[in-house]
């Protein structure tokens, strides 16, 4: 293979298609992000907890039950029995079914927490996991690389041209890069696992992806757009929003309970003969507000607001600077790895190729070639990293913003 074509070919790797086993579609990110917000189990246990709020909704619309009380004695009247009805007035009811709700929307900032960090979860296993098959596919061409140098130093030691010192130390390169490449394919064994973790896949599925490290890397918002996009979506400032709002119905349904209930009340006695026949009673029993107005609750409902505002302000200004922070790694961390592309790679895979050609027409040993070689593995290995370091960071961004970045 010439210089060319090798050079051709590395910068070919992250856009070739992988062929997978069995017939079996490889996973994009898209699907395995739809796949992991319809399976993975922790969201699913966040979704159900609606429908626990949901009944705590139907709890509060229920009317106060009426009481009921028979009795008999031996004494006159034997028989007494009497029905009370609570009325609830100045909206009570009302109010407890604005609070319910009110605590419904924290079900659904349940499941955003979730999914937030599912979203990252994916982004950093799909990737790893790119990142993992690419190493394998360097580290396959770098025990290629180093058995065509062990095959041209034998053929020199064959024709006396070499010592037998030269043939052993590319045995060596051998010997080092498939070492490299049992480590390179345990690690994607394990970065599999990870993935399918998360999409709720048996570990040992034979899950493969398609793409490469550079995918949804090219839109990421500047500070001042993913700013914006953080006010109106980060998850943790739209549940503190939602639990201020929480408090302030809470305060209405406290206020709205001053008002006391009032109680009808209907009975009759049976079986009281002489002065106590007295027919059917009616009555209205009401508890006066003089001492207890729900002082405390309101006092405490209103603290906790105040304390909810003021951790929203924290929490902003914490966001502010993480996101300002992650910006400008994403800005750096894709100038590094357009440099690794554009130069670092390219440059490595030359020298390497002319050590090889020089070591081949015998101007140079063969630790030369060994120790160009495993300078194209390092500089590969670490544009890889440097590719896969901003899918991460990316991820990160997407966790402050609490949304995918589009």
């Amino acid at each position: 293979m010439t210089r060319v074509a090798r050079l051709v070919w590395w910068l070919a790797l992250p856009f070739v298609v992988p062929i997978t086993l069995d017939g079996q579609v490889p996973l994009t990110y898209e699907a395995a992000l739809d796949m992991a917000t319809s399976r993975n189990l922790r969201v699913e246990a966040a979704r159900r907890q609606r429908a626990v709020r949901e009944s705590a909704v139907r709890t509060a619309g229920l009317l106060p039950n009426p009481d009921l009380v028979a009795e008999t004695s031996r004494d006159i009247p034997h028989q007494a029995l009497s029905l009370d009805f609570p009325i609830e007035i100045g909206g009570q009811r009302s109010r407890r079914l604005d609070l319910a709700r009110e605590e419904l929307s924290l079900a659904e900032s349940d499941v955003q927490v979730e999914l937030r960090s599912l979203r990252r979860e994916v982004r950093e296993a799909f990737y790893s996991l790119i990142a993992a098959n690419e190493r394998v596919r360097l580290a396959e061409s770098a025990v290629a690389i180093a058995q065509r140098v062990r095959d041209i130093a034998q053929a020199r030691f064959d024709a006396g041209a070499v010592p037998r010192l030269e043939l052993m130390a590319a045995d060596l390169g051998v010997a080092r890069a498939s070492t490299d490449l049992d480590l390179v394919r345990s690690l994607q064994t394990g970065f599999r696992a990870t993935l399918n973790g998360v999409i709720n896949l048996a570990p040992d599925q034979p899950t493969d992806v398609a793409g490469s490290l550079s995918d949804h890397t090219a839109a990421a918002p500047t500070y001042e757009e993913a700013r914006r996009i953080a006010r109106a979506s980060n998850v943790d400032l739209v549940a503190l929003d939602r639990q201020a709002a929480v408090e302030r119905r809470r305060v209405d349904l406290l206020r709205a309970e001053r008002v006391p209930t009032p109680v009808l009340s209907f009975g009759a006695l049976w079986n009281a003969p002489g002065e106590f026949t007295v027919g059917p009673r009616f009555g209205v029993t009401m508890g006066v507000p003089l001492f207890s107005r729900n002082q405390g609750e309101i006092a405490g409902s209103l603290a906790a607001t105040s304390q909810l505002r003021a951790q929203r302000d924290a929490t902003e200004r914490t966001i502010d600077n993480a996101l300002f922070g992650t910006v400008a790694k994403i800005q750096a961390q894709r100038q590094r790895a357009t440099a690794y592309t554009q130069r670092l790679v390219p440059t490595a895979v030359d020298l390497e190729s002319l050590a090889e050609e020089s070591y081949k027409a015998g101007r140079t040993p063969v630790l030369t070639v060994i120790e160009a070689q495993r300078a194209v593995r390092d500089v590969r290995d670490e544009a890889v990293q440097a590719a896969l370091d901003v899918q991460i960071s990316i991820a990160e961004l997407e966790e402050l913003l609490g949304t995918t970045v589009q």
